[in-house]
């Protein structure tokens, strides 16, 4: 079930669609996105976020969100016409939180770095790069937990994925010497089992997301394409592993 939105504090400065600030009536804040990005982008950030879920990955809290006419009418933020009434993509805010930098590197445990290494190489996500001079990871630091958070992933699935860039740029590259083959067909019995909930996953998302109003689809992606690009990468699967 959807969370309806009760108020609108702004947009994020930073990120390529920006997403809206937005408060829900279970009193969490939201990052949210619907008009702001592609139905492809919509469909992958989604379904990314909920499989990265099913792993036990430390991703923000996924939440289908409700955009009410009401509010849009009496909205003032940038480019209203990407804050249209219905069902949106909501990511929680995660209270404190800040932008990983350099710095928290070394307070990560290795396994989660490894976990998310993974995870991101099988999705073929390229958007979570860092390096002394920063960079644009995709990462939280909570100061509470004294953990990392992943969120954004509407840019995985990449057709254009560069193996080579992704093992030199990555967040979490230093961690590849210690990756063992032993932990990684384990994480990859663990991916593939959640890739039986893709199906459920999928029922999740509201049909407006894939279908317009018309009954034309909104997107290029189905559930069979995307089961197929993760059970079935186009790359090596020994292209990650150290050597």
């Amino acid at each position: 079930m959807s969370i309806p939105i009760v108020s609108i504090s702004g947009r994020a400065e930073k990120g390529a669609s920006r997403p809206f600030f937005c408060e829900g009536d279970d009193n969490h804040f939201y990052f949210v996105k619907r008009d702001n990005v592609s139905a492809d982008q919509l469909v992958t950030e989604y379904v990314i976020s909920r499989l990265a879920e099913e792993c036990g990955l430390p991703v923000a809290p996924v939440r289908l969100l409700e955009i009410p006419e009401e509010l849009v009418r009496y909205a003032i933020v940038d480019h209203v016409e990407e804050f249209q009434p219905g069902i949106a993509f909501g990511s929680q805010r995660v209270q404190f939180a800040d932008e990983v930098r350099a710095s928290h590197l070394r307070q990560i445990d290795d396994e989660v770095k490894l976990r998310c290494l993974c995870f991101d190489w099988w999705t073929r996500n390229s958007d979570r790069r860092l390096d002394l001079l920063g960079g644009d990871p995709n990462l939280l630091w909570d100061p509470v937990l004294q953990s990392v958070v992943l969120h954004d992933h509407d840019s995985c699935l990449d057709p254009d994925f560069d193996e080579d860039e992704f093992k030199r740029e990555h967040a979490f590259r230093d961690a590849r010497p210690f990756l063992e083959k032993p932990f990684f067909k384990k994480w990859r019995t663990k991916f593939e089992s959640s890739i039986y909930n893709l199906d459920t996953i999928w029922k999740e998302m509201p049909d407006e997301w894939l279908i317009d109003s018309a009954g034309i689809g909104r997107t290029s992606l189905t559930r069979e394409k995307i089961e197929a690009a993760l059970i079935k990468p186009n790359i090596g699967i020994d292209a990650i592993l150290p050597g």
